[in-house]
């Protein structure tokens, strides 16, 4: 294939002419060549070697393997794509290995194809699955599987995420990678209270699900001295467990120093509003994270108390509340640490995101002291 073949540092420059000039093949990518020069590569309509618009940079030819497809849909057949070109998927999810998928009615009888065509044209996916919507009383999702790579149906599966691994299972338990700036804020509000209190924090999650808000702050070097945390979901706890113990394995203190094991970090499967009835867990914890965002402001009375008293607490918690009482909301936070004597240092209440046409998904941030 005919190339214009240009000094490096000038690369940019013939890129941008020869686009503009619509004279770029868009059949290959640039190609480095000796002596510091790339070739780019022409289309028929580019001037030959012999114009003066080249400025003396001659014409190589180059062989170059056609460029391999950049959509999944390039793998069907044409004449199919453009029958139901209006019903295809135009998104998916990956949860590590496993890819999840909406599939029109109109085109359901083609999942297969679809799936063999996303496994050809993304290597890394081991498993491709068709979303039909939610089930059971922990609402996750229901699950078909439409193609393995290795003939494994397992939706179990470890992803990685802001520097650490954790075990998941879309079809067993919910979990949003849409949500990792929420933990990172969370890991950054953690910081700034360790700094507050001069010392490792103990953290309470009891809506943990697989633990991925734990994964941001034991991945922290000197942050986490023990904690609280579970779901009461049975197929979560068990991903929890396995999380939580191979996290806490790989701790290391404020210098990056490998650690003691942190003292037992309580993992349980049990109803977050009976753990306070615990007198061991009362008053023992400085972070809490509640996550149960249709029920977490109704829960509140229930969990405040595990904040441990007569000292600077945080409580983080996320809510889909109707977008027009989020006034009502942030007051029903407000009189639920009231309620127990607590003294409000900082208090943030802003929307992460809209729900619906009427809802908002909220993230409240309140910096507590309770009485004893």
């Amino acid at each position: 294939m005919r190339h214009l073949s240009v000094p490096s540092a000038q690369t940019q420059r013939w890129l941008e002419l020869c686009r503009a000039h619509n004279w770029s093949s868009n059949e290959a990518g640039v190609t480095r060549l000796e002596g510091g020069r790339n070739a780019l590569p022409l289309n028929d309509s580019a001037p030959d070697a012999t114009h003066q618009v080249w400025e003396g940079n001659p014409h190589v030819e180059v062989s170059v393997q056609p460029k391999e497809p950049n959509h999944w849909l390039k793998h069907l057949d044409p004449e199919l794509t453009l029958q139901f070109k209006d019903f295809w998927p135009r998104s998916y999810e990956v949860q590590g290995d496993v890819l999840i998928v909406k599939i029109e009615r109109e085109v359901w009888d083609y999942g297969e194809t679809i799936a063999d065509a996303m496994l050809t044209q993304l290597p890394n996916v081991r498993l491709v699955c068709a979303d039909l919507g939610v089930k059971g009383e922990f609402r996750v999702r229901d699950l078909h599987p439409l193609a393995s790579r290795d003939g494994t149906v397992t939706t179990r599966t470890r992803i990685k995420e802001n520097g650490y691994l954790l075990w998941v299972d879309p079809s067993e338990v919910y979990f949003s990678s849409r949500l990792s700036n929420e933990r990172r804020e969370t890991l950054e509000t953690a910081k700034r209270l360790r700094a507050r209190l001069e010392r490792p924090l103990v953290v309470c999650d009891p809506y943990a699900g697989v633990g991925p808000s734990m994964g941001a702050l034991l991945n922290e070097n000197g942050l986490v001295s023990g904690g609280l945390v579970g779901d009461l979901n049975p197929q979560a706890f068990t991903l929890l467990e396995m999380n939580i113990a191979y996290l806490s394995s790989r701790q290391k203190d404020a210098n990056g120093n490998s650690m003691p094991a942190l003292k037992p970090m309580v993992v349980s499967c049990q109803d977050a509003q009976e753990w306070a009835q615990n007198a061991d867990h009362i008053a023992t914890v400085d972070l809490l994270l509640v996550n149960l965002p249709h029920h977490s402001i109704e829960h509140l009375p229930g969990v405040l108390p595990l904040l441990k008293t007569n000292q600077t607490t945080v409580l983080r918690g996320w809510a889909i509340v109707e977008t027009a009482s989020t006034d009502i909301q942030h007051d029903e936070i407000h009189n639920a640490i009231h309620a127990l004597g607590g003294i409000i240092e900082a208090f943030t209440f802003k929307e992460v995101k809209g729900f619906s046409t009427t809802k908002s998904f909220m993230c409240f941030e309140v910096w507590l002291n309770l009485p004893a």
